[in-house]
């Protein structure tokens, strides 16, 4: 059985790559998230009970990483001068059960500065690609197709087969211009519009998904009411299987 970890174990978050750093975020900000998710062992334990491929009572355990993910940026998608392909949009923290499977917290900087928990995901999606980077790459996810990349020095890789992207800028461009905010898209509330924090967003079967993992959202609702009496308004997802 695995061990359950505690809340000192929590704070040995792994080292945040340069170019992360580069974009604002620090160890310090990993280690402050990882304190975010201590107190949630109780909640994954219900997440994994509660699922639809739950098989009895676990234990869990919280890895000490933390990723830090970005989403593709909506000024880079606009063709501004020195955009970034990404913005920062939340630290991956993977979560294993003592049956053996895995889901993701999402620890994000809350608007008072503090980090909380905003959401929990079936798989260890993240932590996989992750550990595939480049030293030095940042872990960018264009989430209407659910592509993954790695970005460094201005390159951006699939991390599906490796392939450099040529004019990623222009590609993207022709996808999305058209759905930015302030677009009428957006304005229609067509899919969420151009937002990389949005859970409404579609997650189609285009991109670089892991074998086996999940390519959808659908709410746990089942977990709407802890999280209610925490007052901490989290949202909490599952991510569907694909057929």
């Amino acid at each position: 059985m695995l061990a359950v970890l505690t809340g000192a174990a929590l704070l040995m978050t792994a080292p945040v790559s340069g170019a992360a750093q580069a974009a604002g975020i620090s160890s310090a900000d990993a280690s402050e998230s990882h304190r975010a998710a201590a107190g949630f062992q109780d909640v994954l334990v219900r997440f994994f009970a509660q699922a639809p491929d739950a098989h009895g009572p676990v234990q869990v355990q919280i890895a000490p990483d933390a990723y830090p993910v970005y989403e593709l940026s909506p000024d880079f998608v606009a063709g501004k001068p020195d955009a970034a392909p990404g913005d920062f949009a939340y630290f991956a923290i993977p979560a294993r059960a003592s049956d053996g499977r895995t889901a993701t917290l999402w620890s994000v900087r809350g608007a008072d500065g503090t980090w909380q928990i905003g959401n929990i995901a079936s798989g260890d999606v993240e932590g996989e690609y992750a550990r595939k980077l480049p030293a030095g790459a940042q872990l960018l996810h264009e989430p209407q197709v659910d592509a993954w990349y790695a970005v460094r020095d201005g390159q951006v890789t699939s991390l599906a087969d490796g392939r450099a992207i040529a004019g990623y800028q222009q590609i993207v461009g022709n996808r999305y211009a058209d759905k930015l905010p302030g677009s009428a898209y957006s304005r229609d509330g067509e899919a969420g519009g151009f937002d990389a924090t949005s859970q409404v967003m579609p997650r189609g079967d285009g991109g670089a998904a892991p074998s086996g993992h999940d390519t959808g959202w659908v709410p746990l609702l089942i977990l709407v009411g802890v999280l209610a009496v925490s007052g901490a308004g989290y949202v909490l997802h599952l991510r569907r299987h694909a057929a």
